[in-house]
């Protein structure tokens, strides 16, 4: 393994790859952190990963034109951070053309975008820093300081701030004027963050304590530490803000938000690695890496079902605005394969790039677009036919993605 792969590597785990294995270390490279405007909330992709979720293309409304230097911008923006290259590549949804890139900064990994989508926020690792980009012009802004080795983002819904988490804190950035608050902390491995649909709490996953913390965003104050199960990744919270949950390791753990009470565990199998949630609140998707299987949760139980066969290596999930469709990432096998919701039915899988690491849909569901770090491209998949498009090339190592409202 190369010095710069090593890095990539270690980045986004937060510790040296010798003590985990390779193939683990590789599914969480780039997590489910196709990013949202809440990790875990309704947002952009729910990765993770980013979504926070960390984050698939629900809760969107029909996109709005903005207005760019050379007149009206028709259709959403993609916005793929390249860890290798340092950049961030726009692409242009309407026409799957990929723009200049964005200089960012050093192994940026994590992105999310404001509701207002005028602004990308981009998650720089190894500078310690989170760049702004105007939407408008795709344009850099002065890079913002953070804790050390930021790895995700979740903006809150009225867009006001952006919660960023550091290995061991959150630093609350105030989008007005792109400046860092005092960071809050919440121990060792923190990982991944999910906003609850009101806005008012955030709930950050630490690995090494086996917690998830929330945040109380008026005041951006730690409130007790909720014990969940052994190394919590993913987060994502239900679309009616009453529960998150948490995957562990083996199991996922339900968190009452009301009173930020853990109900018994749901067992899953080894190494569950990604989570999203229906629009309709219904089912929570887990993928399952270890058993190349998706194991559907009927929300109103807590009962898991029948696990499903996808690819090899799944390690990200998307599901459509309209609930119909979740799309499974298959990084070893180069795939993605769709899930019909109603029936939990798989169906054939779609050849994409080389090592998919992460997936957005746009906010008409039309297009699912797949991050290729293998090949250093990204795969459109029309989800009318499930057909891939012609793949795009952007920066070295991509990483994650997020598309605009």
């Amino acid at each position: 393994m190369d010095g710069q792969l090593r890095e990539l590597l270690e980045a986004a785990v937060g510790e040296p790859p010798r003590k985990i294995s390779i193939e683990t270390v590789r599914r969480r490279v780039a997590r489910r952190r196709a990013v949202e405007y809440g990790s875990g909330a309704a947002a952009v992709a729910i990765i993770a990963g980013l979504i926070p979720a960390s984050i698939g293309a629900l809760g969107h409304g029909p996109a709005t034109p903005r207005m760019g230097v050379q007149g009206p911008v028709r259709g959403p923006i993609a916005y793929v951070a390249n860890a290798g290259s340092g950049t961030v590549t726009p692409i242009r949804t309407a026409t799957n053309t990929a723009l200049p890139p964005v200089k960012t900064g050093h192994l940026p990994q994590a992105i999310a975008i404001t509701p207002d989508g005028m602004t990308a926020y981009v998650a720089n690792t190894r500078s310690g820093t989170v760049v702004p980009i105007r939407t408008a012009t795709n344009t850099a802004l002065p890079p913002v300081k953070t804790g050390p080795g930021p790895r995700a983002i979740a903006i809150t819904v009225d867009g006001k701030t952006a919660y960023v988490v550091n290995s061991r804190t959150v630093t609350p950035i105030r989008t007005a004027t792109n400046t860092a608050l005092p960071p809050v902390n919440v121990g060792p491995g923190a990982y991944d963050i999910a906003i609850t649909p009101d806005g008012k709490t955030a709930y950050v996953t630490s690995q090494n304590l086996s917690t998830v913390t929330p945040i109380r965003t008026p005041t951006n104050t730690a409130l007790a530490p909720v014990k969940v199960g052994r190394l919590p990744e993913a987060i994502a919270i239900t679309p009616d803000g009453k529960t998150a949950y948490v995957v562990n390791s083996g199991t996922v753990t339900p968190i009452r938000t009301a009173t930020n009470t853990a109900l018994p565990p749901i067992k899953t199998g080894i190494e569950p690695f990604a989570i999203a949630i229906t629009p309709d609140g219904t089912t929570a998707y887990v993928v399952k890496t270890a058993s190349n299987t998706v194991v559907p949760i009927q929300i109103a139980t807590n009962r898991p079902g029948k696990p499903i066969k996808v690819g090899t290596d799944p390690d990200a999930i998307a599901i459509t605005p309209d609930g119909k469709t979740a799309y499974v990432v298959n990084q070893y096998r180069g795939t993605v394969t769709p899930i019909q919701t109603a029936t939990n039915t798989a169906l054939a899988p779609v050849k994409v790039g080389r090592l998919p690491e992460a997936i957005a849909i746009t906010p008409d569901g039309k297009t699912a677009y797949v991050v290729n770090t293998g090949s250093g491209t990204v795969t459109p998949i029309q989800t009318a036919t499930n057909t891939a498009l012609a793949p795009m090339k952007v920066g070295r190592d991509p990483v994650a993605i997020a598309i605009t409202p």
